[in-house]
């Protein structure tokens, strides 16, 4: 249902209307009067009035006036003048003012009807029309704010070819992302290489963290300039700055400002080390080709870290000495007596000379595969298999090692480490210190185990006690108590009629749950059923 408000200064003209003509048939709820403008808009501002009839020629404000204000305030309500007056001034002012209608008076109450009928149905598109640009605004504002988003996507689609670099088709999606770009607009990349972390990370929490560093870019390096952070698929961030050719604080220097403040602040608060790589301004359509000559710069990297690298000073160093070629032969020894503080202090000294030297990606890679061949030489004279060392398959260092000096000198030591420690303890029997431990713990079965009372009684740190014994054994000491306290619930299961809470009980656990547990996760059967099969009494 709509409201109608009826404007004239004479009250017989009002009466006229609202009570000659029969508003029933039309969909119309409230009709309200007024005898000047000022009136007419204080209800205007009380009320939502759809269909406004209103006089010209009224005191102080007239009713042209009034349409002004309503076009202001009021836009959605439609106006229909009704006046004495046929002059063309005021009808052509009329009509400037978007104005539905122009009746002379004396007017035709069912011509009045039926022009009030019509003006219901401009108000009812006008209501359409409202709704349309709420729903559009709303969309507009979702998709404002994935725009961000979006925006991202759209270029890790141009540099995976999955959007043509074409100047037309470039053009037209700038245009569709509302980028102030085109194809040959100046645009510079600063490629962001995330080179070690300082804390072990799960692959989700790594995820954050590269979330961190990308939001750190976006307000150290970027700040206020007009550009865009992109994350490549790798774990690669990308700067991207527009228009870098026309603005002064966008040159290679002051970029490389801000870059070393974000390198500090990252290795400060999110413990990680990386380096930015700066790129000659280019255009937007060659951005493929900036990021490839970027990579290549950063392959190539293997000495500086926590850098700041410019394309324009990247260039082939001659003349640089190449260290000797690495004496595996004698790391093989060394490995062979299992001389580890020497081997890593051999390993140390050799990739200190690779630094000194500047060794390139292609002497790294022979490195690489120089040293796994002494390692599987080394474990086939052995006969051991490489994952019986490598549980995690350690030895496949990747892409990653190889980009970086530090990592892999980090690699090389670990790799060392675990091989001799594995020779260790597989070509010797364990210590009378370990083995004490193993008498303590089989005199102790049915107590409850203190690593620190263990310790106490070899005297030595629990700590280090601790990572002793696992390196003898291979166990933990948890793992190996567990170890022999079931195998002596499968002797008493086997030769006795001891109820089985009590047989647990004999072997250390109160918890018979707890025992229950264990005992099939280390038979695969429970006690009960254990016993069922295997019992010889």
């Amino acid at each position: 249902m709509y409201n109608l408000l009826v404007v004239d200064d004479e009250e017989i003209a009002i009466r006229g209307i609202v009570e000659g003509i029969d508003w029933s048939t039309l969909p119309i709820s409230n009709i309200y009067t007024a005898y000047d403008a000022e009136e007419a808009q204080a209800i205007l501002s009380e009320h939502t009035i759809h269909i406004l009839l209103s006089d010209i020629d009224m005191p102080n404000l007239s009713g042209i006036d009034l349409l002004e204000w309503v076009n202001e305030h009021s836009p959605s309500s439609v106006t229909i003048f009704l006046t004495g007056h046929a002059d063309f001034k005021y009808a052509q002012q009329a009509v400037q003012l978007d104005c539905f209608d122009y009746l002379l008076k004396p007017i035709d109450h069912n011509a009045l009807k039926a022009c009030v009928h019509e003006a219901l149905a401009k108000v009812r598109d006008l209501e359409q029309l409202a709704k349309i640009r709420g729903t559009y605004s709303l969309f507009y504002e979702q998709w404002n704010k994935q725009r961000p988003i979006l925006i991202e996507r759209f270029w890790q689609d141009v540099l995976h070819y999955r959007l043509s670099a074409a100047p037309k088709q470039l053009d037209d999606a700038l245009q569709t992302y509302g980028l102030p770009l085109q194809a040959d607009s100046p645009l510079r990349v600063v490629l962001i290489s995330i080179e070690q972390w300082r804390e072990e990370w799960s692959a989700r929490d790594e995820e954050i963290m590269i979330y961190g560093i990308k939001n750190a870019a976006e307000e150290l390096v970027l700040q206020d300039s007009p550009g865009h952070i992109v994350q490549d698929g790798s774990g690669i961030l990308y700067a991207l700055f527009y228009g870098c050719e026309d603005r002064e604080e966008l040159t290679v220097e002051f970029i490389s400002e801000r870059c070393k403040t974000f390198i500090d602040q990252c290795k400060r608060m999110l413990n990680c080390s990386l380096s930015c790589y700066i790129g000659e301004s280019g255009q937007v359509k060659q951005l493929r080709a900036a990021v490839q000559g970027l990579l290549s710069m950063e392959r190539s990297n293997i000495s500086n870290t926590c850098a700041i690298l410019r394309e324009r000073d990247h260039m082939p160093e001659h003349g640089l000495s190449v260290p000797q070629a690495v004496p595996f032969s004698d790391w093989s020894l060394l490995l062979e007596s299992g001389k580890q503080a020497e081997l890593s202090q051999r390993i140390d000294e050799c990739f200190d000379l690779m630094q000194e030297s500047k060794v390139d990606y292609t002497y790294m890679a022979s490195f690489y595969y120089g040293y796994m061949n002494m390692l599987f030489q080394w474990l086939n004279k052995k006969s051991v298999q490489m994952t019986d060392v490598f549980k995690h398959r350690e030895w496949e260092a990747g892409e990653n090692i190889l980009k970086s000096l530090p990592r892999m000198r980090t690699w090389t030591q670990q790799l060392s480490l675990q091989i001799t420690e594995y020779a260790n303890r597989n070509g010797k029997d364990v210590s009378q210190v370990v083995e004490k431990v193993q008498r303590y713990m089989e005199e102790h079965l049915g107590e409850e185990f203190s690593r620190e009372q263990a310790a106490e009684a070899v005297y030595l740190n629990p700590a280090y006690l601790s990572r002793l014994f696992r390196r003898e054994t291979g166990y933990s000491l948890t793992d190996y108590l567990v170890r022999i306290r079931i195998a002596k619930a499968r002797v008493e299961l086997e030769k006795t009629n001891h109820r089985v809470s009590d047989v647990a009980i004999n072997v250390g656990y109160g918890n018979f749950s707890h025992f229950s547990k264990l005992f099939k996760k280390t038979t695969g059967l429970t006690p009960q059923e254990y016993r069922k099969k295997f019992q010889n009494v």
